[in-house]
């Protein structure tokens, strides 16, 4: 179905067509040479380089990845269809997948979600299924490793699993399938951390297996959203917005002074990362910094001036209100699940202005509130009353799930890596086909069908 463009499509086509050049930035048409790109990697970019080359077409794109996602799908009819009962869990599955319409938004649109179903279905599959860690390791590697090219938030999923292996299998069994995870732990190194981190080297000076901007300013962001709802930002990502929840953490008035103390501290954050500036940055960054789509590109020394400046920030802010903090993090924790009621914005604030305030509108009759609460709702009972749901079916036969606990690890480790981070539901959809799949297994327990996978030697 036809989708709007998606905030990230125009900095994730510049890449494409950057690397069609030869190169890798989103600035590869405005300056010469272009600043090479410090904030993404080179999967998704080169995925849809690859689909261009065929057609430009976004239905194209679309068509492509709606193949990729039912391909993922019936990765997990195949995988239930292997259990006893599978005809009825496959059909159970579908039931529930066929109102999980909020993953078809991203199958229509410029975003890396689609293809990480697909990585992060399989490889949890793969294990769960009876995978070999010693004639099936090379699966696994290329399946982490190409995950991390998409989206590098899965670099330490591979040791996740290796700890949680070590903590919940038997002694017998422990030593002899760490190994075994050890060795796909350094193929999915040789394949992806490393050879960024070299090209990192030689393209930035340093030596880091993620991009350079790294996690700080999103956290930032994450801190400050729930008491900024209505307001954006112009600063690091201009014109992003920190969105406005349902329920309310503070009011008018609060908002605006707590916009006043984020200026604040932007302003501490820029005077210790200017020594760090270039020339180059200089001149080009408040340029950049008034375009409406592509974000800036610093140069590495400056990115990571700014990376350390924000942590600082962060951590202060941490200190000095830890209840505020975890509380806001439980909230996070929920809200990654269950979409937002996102009601429209008359009024946008990126810049501190007396007197005015954002503005919230109403969707327009009663297509608009359909299209407003239906995420919400469908959200809300798959995955908040669905998850706990399963959470109980786990305590009531730990045995049985002991069996399934890959497709527990996978969800665990994407659920628990983006709790620190800013509230975007996004960050869970690629492992809300594994939830389905978790749920629908759990549906079937409580009815007392029998759903044992085989054994992951």
């Amino acid at each position: 179905m036809p989708q709007p463009p998606s905030p990230d499509e125009a900095t994730y086509l510049a890449l494409a067509d950057s690397m069609a050049d030869g190169g890798f930035s989103v600035w590869h048409d405005v300056y010469d040479p272009a600043p090479v790109e410090v904030h993404r990697t080179h999967g998704y970019p080169a995925f849809l380089l690859a689909v261009r080359s065929i057609s430009g077409s976004r239905h194209f794109l679309g068509l492509v990845q709606g193949v990729l996602y039912l391909f993922a799908l019936w990765l997990v009819v195949r995988w239930l269809r292997g259990l006893e009962n599978g005809v009825f869990l496959s059909n159970l599955f579908l039931l529930l997948m066929v109102a999980q319409i909020q993953l078809l938004r991203y199958v229509g649109q410029v975003f890396p979600e689609t293809l990480m179903v697909l990585f992060l279905t399989a490889y949890a599959l793969s294990l769960s299924g009876g995978a070999h860690l010693g004639r099936d390791r090379w699966l696994l590697m290329v399946l982490l490793a190409a995950s991390y090219w998409v989206r590098p938030i899965t670099m330490l999923l591979p040791a996740f699993v290796l700890v949680g292996d070590l903590l919940l299998q038997p002694k017998s069994q422990r030593w002899h399938s760490a190994r075994g995870h050890v060795m796909v732990a350094i193929g999915f190194v040789l394949l992806g951390p490393l050879p960024f981190a070299l090209w990192n080297w030689k393209n930035h000076g340093y030596f880091r297996p993620h991009p350079l901007t790294g996690s700080a300013v999103i956290s930032n962001l994450g801190i400050w959203q729930l008491r900024l709802p209505g307001y954006g930002t112009v600063h690091y990502f201009q014109y992003n917005t920190f969105g406005r929840e349902l329920i309310p953490w503070v009011d008018e008035e609060e908002a605006s002074h707590h916009f006043d103390r984020y200026q604040a501290q932007w302003e501490r954050i820029e005077q210790r990362a200017a020594p760090a500036m270039t020339p180059e940055d200089r001149e080009r960054v408040p340029v950049m910094m008034e375009h409406p789509t592509l974000w800036a590109t610093r140069s590495p020394g400056y990115t990571r001036a700014l990376d350390d400046a924000i942590r600082k920030e962060n951590v202060s802010m941490i200190k000095a209100e830890p209840w505020y903090y975890l509380a806001t993090r439980m909230y996070t924790a929920v809200r990654l699940w269950v979409t937002n009621v996102n009601l429209p914005m008359e009024e946008v604030v990126y810049r501190p202005s007396p007197g005015i305030y954002p503005r919230v509108g109403k969707p327009a009759g009663s297509i608009g509130w359909i299209k407003v609460l239906t995420p919400c709702a469908i959200t809300f009972i798959t995955f908040g009353v669905g998850l706990p749901f399963i959470v109980l079916s786990i305590f009531r036969d730990r045995r049985r799930w002991y069996e399934r606990r890959y497709l527990l690890m996978v969800i665990a480790y994407v659920w628990l890596i983006h709790v620190p981070m800013l509230i975007q539901s996004r960050y869970t959809v690629p492992v809300h086909v594994l939830a389905v799949l978790c749920l629908t297994l759990a549906i079937a327990d409580r009815q007392g069908t029998r759903s044992h996978p085989g054994a992951v030697t």
